[in-house]
């Protein structure tokens, strides 16, 4: 494989002009000085082409993209492009329904073949390329690769699309030798002694001899290989293998590499607007550097091209001889190739014999006419006279080197292309003046001369047929077809892990947005997987909140622990540094709960050690120059890997932060990388405590941490600091609460002094821990949170679907879901785009419903916020009266609701929730009923909502919400836990950022009144 990494303007070039042409007789030609030939000029200046040639066809440069807007969407069968929203400035996947792969066939075949250097002479063709069996084939791998992209298991889409295409590579070379073998009778056959009498067979022994020695050749290769269907061919040929490719990768943190994949694919589909609003996101969006766009499928004589091109621009005579002569020897060589290839095309139309011949004759000759203009492709267009003007540059640098011989040879080779060019028959008279030959001719070079014979032999053999042939014949025409297969029928049962298990269980984590995109079968290791989303970007951003003391390991890494955190919880008990904390010890206890699953063993895996590792720039560069740099902050040697795995220990490295050239690397056996994963928020690599691996140090001042949590089977290596963390927040929870703590029939009274009353009970509303009050908001208070979420709305700041993945309407299609969540207020506010009184309004009036319910129910523990959330819903037509959907279907919000009325607490269920309220700041719409409801989803009993009032019930309670016929209904939902470890940090924060603001308010007012 040849790539080309330099001079970068090519990659300009080729992306934003719709035709190269380099065609030395249409520019404006030079004079012809009396003792000098006449230059060869490219017609467009391509190394002087600049990067704003970018918006040539009318893209934007100056995106600036929000890369958690992609996501993979696009289904089998469909064409995979990555597309930007302009609207919205991010990316989606685009389901261009173009059947791209419906006739994959699904086909038991089992082999991989050996590397071949495809520039080989022919000469060496003579060797025989025997293909090592392996497990899979091209066809099965790229149909397994499709399938792990619409699964989004990224790694196996891109390990398997990779290795497909090289298969097919080599499929391909391998085929393309034995006829070149057989053609020169480099092989023997079993039919070279074949003699016949009769004139009419005598026709037939050469074909015969040439498809016994190609099928026999074939045979002995390719063994277990496929016949290739022509749809599947063709997407190969087009590149689209590429499409999958390049978007998995960019899954994984490949940029550069997803970079290539997509340009190679725009190479055969320039006319794709979508693959080159790909290549300038990777440019601009993502800073790819340009010379990293590499045509993954270049032959050498491209490369040799660009080369003497580049050379001839700077006028570097001898480098560009080198290069062009270069050239012309291997192109010579890829068509001899290409002609080759031509005997698999034509098409069986008719039952006749001498049809179906003349037919495939046809189709061979077309063949081999198109092998000029598709060998003259060197980006996206055929550049006319490609061939011929190779000549032209050989010509004229042979000349600057005073080789006046081999130039006069050039010259008469080009002039055999085009006889009456005026240019140069100026520069042969030039030629003939200086080597004294006035009156005699030059011999050209025997191969162009070869092959412009070859050439205009077979042009005025088809020239006659399409005059002469009848091409076809209505009656003789059948119709060929081959069977197509959706390729997704073709997988036999569900894919089991290494351990047996169904991965059905994977749906449930799917859903909150966990993603395997790695499996040990895929990382040729046991126990390896490598998962997305484990922890969201705000789940990463506080657990690098807490990374502010820490200690210098030995290695040059920085490690935060529980010790650490211990010692700074004593000498500064905050609440905010106490709830990140337990957000650590939560997001810990998460990913031991999925490693667990994920090796499906009823060993339990007990924690032994947590840390968050940070590796960065080292100052001293000899420090980890001989050793392996280790998830777990040392550095050790290749010699001390352990042999074998162990089986009591085992290991998940969950990363913070995305960053630059800090890959994750698993080793082999030889010290080699086996795979390797670019970092970013939430991606987590589990694996053996002893497999072999390595940190790719990131440079530049880039910091790359991961919070490494260390497994073992024995109970008696329970991780000490753990559990001493988690005594002392109890203590602080105890503390805290005892300083706080008032009965609960007192703060009742209080409530009550205040126009607080409960209007019904839990016997009322039909079931246990329900109520409703009202009162707990003014008309003005629900205004005001009315308005701030109207504000949010109107002026695109609250997120449509915000709280439930960005879903527009997550529960109906009838209406319209927008929301502010805690976070986003936060935001909100530090932009300037609501004021603190809004903020104040919402914490004072979560904190008195959060206090009721407490108290209402008398828990004699703290009843702490888990998430909350301002939420309008919309309708969106307000005719439709007749609708028998639900705006929220009936559900219980810490348990899955089953199909048999039971309610099980089962992860992914929010089972930490144990409490729920709603506090509801209208009525002016139709509809939109609150309804608790029995096992059977039918209606108990319903709330029709209104200003100030608040249901409060156990988060077990099953209920749901009536469709909003008109108008917009909006609330203040609020869930609850008794769980500490659970606290709503934003909560917390959102009260700090409001001391802040009305601190800072409070001194701005002082002064303009100074």
């Amino acid at each position: 494989m040849f790539v080309f990494k330099s001079f970068s303007v090519f990659f300009v070039l080729v992306v934003f002009s719709s035709v190269m042409v380099l065609a030395a007789d249409e520019v404006e030609e030079l004079q012809i000085q009396e003792d000098q030939v006449e230059q060869p000029e490219p017609q467009q200046e391509i190394l002087e082409i600049e990067v704003e040639k970018l918006s040539d066809k009318g893209e934007e440069t100056d995106l600036d993209l929000d890369l958690t807007g992609i996501d993979a969407t696009a289904k089998l069968g469909d064409e995979v492009v990555l597309q930007v929203d302009e609207k919205n400035n991010n990316i989606a996947v685009e389901n261009a329904d173009r059947d791209l792969d419906q006739d994959l066939e699904s086909l038991e075949v089992n082999n991989e073949i050996q590397n071949q250097n495809d520039n080989q002479d022919i000469d060496e063709v003579k060797t025989v390329l025997v293909l090592q069996e392996t497990e899979l084939s091209f066809d099965k791998l790229y149909l397994d690769g499709v399938i792990a992209y619409e699964d989004q298991l990224w790694y196996s889409c891109a390990s398997k699309i990779e290795r497909a295409i090289k298969d097919y590579k080599n499929y391909k070379s391998v085929l393309t030798n034995c006829r070149l073998n057989c053609s020169k009778g480099l092989r023997s056959y079993k039919l070279s002694n074949l003699t016949v009498n009769i004139p009419e067979y005598a026709s037939y022994v050469k074909f015969l001899t040439l498809a016994d020695c190609y099928r026999r050749c074939k045979n002995e290769t390719l063994k277990t290989h496929p016949k290739i269907t022509k749809k599947l061919e063709t997407a190969f040929e087009l590149r689209k293998p590429y499409m999958y490719l390049q978007y998995c990768n960019y899954k994984l943190d490949r940029f550069s590499q997803a970079a290539s994949a997509a340009y190679t694919y725009y190479l055969a589909n320039p006319d794709d607007p979508d693959t080159t609003k790909n290549i300038v996101f990777y440019r601009d969006t993502v800073k790819v550097p340009e010379d990293d766009f590499i045509d993954l499928e270049m032959l050498p004589y491209k490369e040799y091209y660009i080369r003497g091109l580049h050379a001839y621009k700077t006028e570097q005579w001898k480098d560009v001889i080198y290069w062009i002569e270069q050239c012309l020897d291997d192109y010579w060589k890829q068509d001899e190739k290409c002609n080759a290839n031509c005997d698999a095309h034509g098409e069986i139309t008719s039952h006749d014999f001498a049809t179906t011949v003349a037919n495939l004759i046809i189709g061979l000759l077309n063949c081999r006419i198109q092998c000029e203009d598709k060998l003259s492709t060197v980006y996206t267009e055929p550049i006319p006279f490609f061939l011929r003007d190779l000549y032209h540059y050989l010509q004229f640098s042979y000349f600057q080197e005073s080789e006046f011989e081999k130039s006069a040879e050039v010259a008469e080779t080009f002039l055999l292309f085009s006889p009456s060019h005026e240019v140069m028959e100026k520069n042969k008279e030039v030629l003939q003046q200086k080597l004294d030959q006035i009156h005699s001719e030059f011999t050209p070079r025997q191969d162009g001369a070869d092959y412009v014979k070859r050439r205009q032999e077979t042009y005025d053999f088809m020239d006659f047929l399409v005059k002469n042939y009848k091409y076809s014949d209505r009656l003789d025409e059948f119709d060929v077809t081959e069977e197509e297969q959706d390729p997704r029928q073709s997988s036999e049962g569900q894919e089991q892990t290494s351990s047996g298990k169904s991965e059905n269980w994977l749906d449930k984590y799917e859903k909150l947005g966990m993603h395997i995109i790695a499996k040990s079968g895929d990382l040729n290791r046991e126990e390896r997987f490598v998962i997305d989303g484990l922890l969201k970007e705000n789940q990463c951003t506080e657990t690098l909140n807490l990374i502010q003391d820490v200690i210098e390991l030995p290695s040059g890494a920085y490690e935060f622990n529980f010790k650490l955190s211990q010692k700074k919880l004593l000498e500064n008990p905050s609440e905010e540094f106490e709830t990140l904390l337990r957000h650590l010890i939560r997001a810990v206890e998460y990913i031991q709960h999925y490693a667990q699953v994920y090796r499906n063993s009823e060993i339990t895996l007990f924690i032994k050690k947590t840390s968050i590792i940070c590796w960065k720039d080292l100052e001293d560069p000899d420090i980890n120059q001989d050793c392996y740099p280790q998830e777990d902050g040392s550095c050790i040697q290749f010699n001390d890997f352990p042999d074998s795995l162990h089986p009591d220990y085992f290991t998940t490295v969950t990363y913070l932060n995305a960053v630059e050239n800090g890959d994750f690397q698993f080793l082999n056996e030889n010290g080699d990388v086996d795979s390797s994963f670019g970092v970013k928020c939430g991606r987590t690599v589990g694996f053996n405590s002893a497999d072999r691996l390595r940190v790719k140090v990131p440079r530049k001042g880039a910091q790359r941490c991961a919070l490494v949590v260390r497994y073992s089977t024995h109970m008696e290596d329970i991780e000490v600091d753990l559990h001493e963390l988690l005594r002392l927040l109890h203590q602080v929870d105890e503390l805290r609460y005892n300083q706080t703590k008032e009965d609960a029939a007192v703060v009742l009274k209080r409530f009550e002094d205040k126009g607080v009353k409960v209007i019904k009970t839990a016997e009322d509303l039909k079931g246990e821990e329900r109520f409703a009050a009202e009162g707990l908001a003014t008309d003005e208070q629900c205004e005001i949170l009315r308005n701030v979420a109207l504000h949010a709305i109107l002026q695109e700041l609250g997120r449509t679907g915000d709280g439930y993945s960005g879903v527009r309407s997550p529960h109906t299609a009838n209406e319209i879901f927008v929301g502010v969540t805690l976070e986003h207020f936060r935001k909100l506010l530090l932009d300037g785009y609501v004021q603190s009184y809004g903020l104040r309004m919402l914490l004072e009036r979560s904190e008195e419903a959060r206090l009721f319910v407490e108290k209402y129910f008398n828990l004699t523990k703290p009843l702490f916020f888990e998430y909350t959330h301002l939420v309008c819903r919309t309708a969106i037509n307000d005719s439709n009266t007749d609708r028998q959907d639900l705006s929220h279907p009936v559900h219980g919000d810490n348990c899955i609701l089953q199909p048999d009325g039971t309610c099980t607490h089962d992860f992914p269920a929010f089972t930490q929730r144990h409490y729920s309220a709603l506090l509801y700041l209208n009525s002016d719409f139709e509809g939109g009923e609150f309804f608790f409801a029995h096992p059977n989803k039918t209606e108990q009993v319903s709330i029709h909502p209104k200003c100030g009032l608040l249901v409060g019930f156990n988060a077990s309670s099953l209920h749901g919400v009536k469709a909003v016929l008109k108008g917009q209904r909006c609330a203040l939902a609020m869930w609850y836990t008794l769980n500490p470890t659970f606290k709503e940090i934003t909560h917390i924060q959102a009260r700090k950022l409001l001391e802040e603001k009305e601190a800072q308010e409070k001194l701005e007012k002082e002064h303009d009144e100074l």
